[in-house]
């Protein structure tokens, strides 16, 4: 049984929202981000990209790029992956945020509030 999540968790499908982030010494952009919550997020990596992202891996200087959000870098560990085997072009990464500066924890309430109010009902699963 899954337990409830503690933040509402909105689909990000429009495309306008990607992530850079640093996994071990390597810097990765460009990621699509799916869904989103003061949480955390999911993203998909190319696979090529992929070594080293495990569940259970720090990732470092995470920044969310879309112009409602400020340019924060954040800190967060790798809670699950999707996908990214023999054959497979990209890989889905669940990421937890460390806790979250004050400034960016609004700005991403600001953010998911007002995408509540323009497209839909929070995402649960």
């Amino acid at each position: 049984m899954e337990t409830p999540r503690q933040h509402p968790r909105i689909s990000v499908m429009d495309g306008r929202l990607s992530a850079s982030l640093r996994v071990k010494d390597k810097d990765l952009a460009g990621l699509r981000v799916t869904s989103l919550s003061l949480g955390g997020l999911f993203l998909f990596i190319d696979t090529s990209h992929t070594t080293g992202v495990v569940a259970g891996r720090r990732v470092e200087d995470l920044v969310l790029h879309h112009p409602d959000l400020p340019v924060i870098p954040m800190n967060a560990t790798v809670m699950r992956t999707l996908g990214g085997g023999e054959g497979m072009d990209i890989m889905g990464c669940g990421l937890r945020f460390d806790p979250l500066p004050e400034a960016e924890s609004r700005a991403l309430s600001a953010y998911i509030e007002g995408y509540l109010q323009d497209h839909e009902e929070p995402f649960i699963p």
